[in-house]
Formats: C-alpha cells, sequence, structure tokens
C-alpha cells in the first residue's frame, strides 16, 4: 500500500476519531448510550378515532368487534343498556363533537409522537430492563384539563383535546386559568408521560416529602428522570416554562437560593410556605410578577444534577430510591 493511501486512511481515521469525541462533549452527560437497545416501536390507540366515526344509531354493533382492544374505555358496561346510553350521550354530545373535531385538526395522526415516544421509551428500557412499557391510548377529554394524562394497570391514557395548542379557543370557553393553558401544546404530551413515569416509581418507594428540602428534591428527581428520558428536549420545556420565565430564572437563581436560605426555608414543614413555591401558580409571589412558578422545583432540579454528576457510580433507580434529601444536598455541592 502506497504512502499516499496510508496518508488519506489516517486523515480519515482521525477525522472519525474528532467526530466522535464531539459527539461526546455534546451529549449531557445525563444522556445515556441506547445504541444497543432495541424495543417494539410504540403504537397509540385512538379511541376517539372509532367513537367518533361509527354511526351512533348502530352504535353497540359497530364497536362490538373492538371491545377487547379499547377494553379499558368499554369495559364491560358496553353490553349494558345504561353503558350502552351513556355512550350514545356522550358521541351525540354537540360539545364533544366539536371538542373531536377541533382534536382532529391539530392531530390528524400520531405518527411524530409514536416516533418521538418510542425513542424515549429505549432511554427507559436502558435504565429500567425489568419495567413494561405501557400501553398508550388517547381520547377526548371533554377538557379535562386536571388530568391530561391517567395511568393505571400499564395503561396510560392520553387526552389528545388538553392538547391543541396554548392559545385554542376552546380553553378560555371551559375557564382554563391563562397561566394553565402555556402548557397545553401538542409538543407537552410526551414530557407529561414520562413525568406520571417519574411519579409512579418515586410513590413505588413509599417515601412520603415533609420539609421543604424533600419536596424540592422530590422535584428535582421528577425533572431529572425527565433529562435521562428525554435529553434532547429543551429544559424548558420539561418544566413547562416559557422562554422568558426560564430566562429569568437562570438569572436569578443565586438570588433565589439565598432567599430559601435567609428565611431558613430548607427544613421548614409549612404547607402553605411549600406550595407557594412548588405549586402551579402564574408567578412565584415573593419574587416578582415575571418570576416564573415553582422556583424551588427549579433549584431541586440543579441540585440533583450536581448530586448526579459528581457521583456517576449513581444509577437513575439508585437516585429514585434515595429517601434523603439532605444526603443528595450534601453530596450535591450545589453552588449557583
Amino acid at each position: 500500500m502506497n504512502k499516499k493511501i496510508l496518508g488519506i486512511i489516517a486523515i480519515f481515521l482521525i477525522a472519525v476519531a474528532l467526530i466522535f469525541i464531539l459527539t461526546q462533549r455534546q451529549r449531557p452527560f445525563f444522556q445515556a448510550d441506547v445504541s444497543g437497545i432495541e424495543i417494539e416501536p410504540i403504537r397509540i390507540g385512538r379511541y376517539e378515532e372509532l367513537l367518533f366515526n361509527v354511526n351512533p344509531f348502530n352504535l353497540y354493533q359497530e364497536i362490538t368487534p373492538y371491545i377487547d382492544q379499547f377494553y379499558v374505555f368499554l369495559g364491560d358496561a358496553i353490553h349494558t343498556e345504561s353503558g350502552q346510553q351513556k355512550l350514545f350521550d356522550y358521541v351525540t354530545d354537540p360539545v364533544i363533537r366539536e371538542i373531536y373535531l377541533d382534536t382532529r385538526k391539530v392531530w390528524p395522526d400520531v405518527d411524530d409522537l409514536e416516533n418521538e415516544l418510542t425513542e424515549a421509551f429505549r432511554f427507559y428500557r436502558y435504565h429500567f430492563s425489568e419495567e413494561l412499557i405501557p400501553q398508550i391510548f388517547t381520547y377526548i377529554s371533554g377538557i379535562d384539563y386536571n388530568y391530561p394524562v391517567k395511568y393505571y394497570d400499564n395503561v396510560m391514557v392520553i387526552g389528545l383535546d388538553l392538547y391543541l395548542g396554548s392559545d385554542h379557543p376552546l380553553y378560555s370557553k371551559a375557564g382554563v386559568a391563562e397561566f394553565k393553558r402555556l402548557d397545553m401544546h401538542p409538543r407537552a404530551v410526551v414530557v407529561d408521560i414520562f413525568r406520571m413515569l417519574a411519579e409512579k416509581h418515586l410513590q413505588n418507594t413509599g417515601f412520603v416529602p415533609e420539609q421543604f428540602l424533600d419536596f424540592m428534591i422530590y422535584e428535582g428527581k421528577v425533572l431529572y428522570f425527565l433529562d435521562s428520558m428525554l435529553p434532547k428536549h429543551p429544559d424548558s420545556l420539561k418544566i413547562a416554562y416559557t422562554s422568558t420565565q426560564y430566562e429569568w430564572m437562570q438569572a436569578n437563581i443565586e438570588r433565589v437560593w439565598t432567599y430559601f436560605l435567609e428565611n431558613e426555608l430548607l427544613y421548614s414543614g409549612d404547607r402553605p410556605t411549600i406550595s407557594q413555591f412548588i405549586g402551579e401558580a402564574p408567578f412565584t409571589s415573593p419574587f416578582s410578577q415575571d418570576s416564573p412558578p415553582r422556583t424551588a422545583a427549579y433549584i431541586g432540579w440543579q441540585i440533583v444534577r450536581d448530586y448526579m454528576r459528581n457521583h456517576p457510580e449513581v444509577t437513575l433507580s439508585g437516585l429514585v430510591n434515595e429517601k434523603d434529601s439532605r444526603k443528595i444536598l450534601r453530596m450535591s455541592r450545589f453552588r449557583p
């Protein structure tokens, strides 16, 4: 082999090595290598597409072949006269039909969502290899905005009508608070799904937060769980902040942390105070109206990130099962 060919091969190998190094540097530390993880593609059962495309006056006969597929919705009640009447009333309700038609415009298909979920569940399988991947269905909730995603018996049900876009007129008609509408857009679906899974894992540990710090770390674990499942998604989407809110939080993190310390909040068990900094709201009232809500959740997230960054031997499962919030804070070496 002549020197020219050897030189070309050497340049090629160097280029490949540089690309690999740059890729590794660009990848956040919480992004696992799932190149060897394969799962069956996620397929979403669209109950609303069945329900609103059958003849309501021949409802039972037309829906019977699909009872097993959509048993989570139909159950045994579909075989009773009262169950059939209830379903008829639902599909012929003009308001519900309007909601379905509006949902159909935003969600003519769920192909992109299925692909997004397939990628995310590869990370889930990496971190929780023994866990089953849930079945996923969509339906029309009737703007049941308090419960956009429901989860039980390894079945996840998504109210697609709750993800039509923050400015959709249906939401103002239904009386949804303006700050709640900010997260009612299509990109929020996958985040809400994995937030629900994170909370399931945390609740299974039996740990009940009591002090302010516990709640901070709990929320931090949920958000780090989202980091691990959705590493390529923007942080603002994971915590449901607008870009302006996220920028405010980044610029004022030291101020917020100092406020918590100076007011001796970390070991407080006062629930109204905890809710003020953890709960949903238009903003965090002790700060300006430009501030985002859930400022303590954001701080807890950064603490958990630092803890996991400084302790790469800790798995995501190990983090979930660690109940000592003070230990996580201490070992994080958090400094805003």
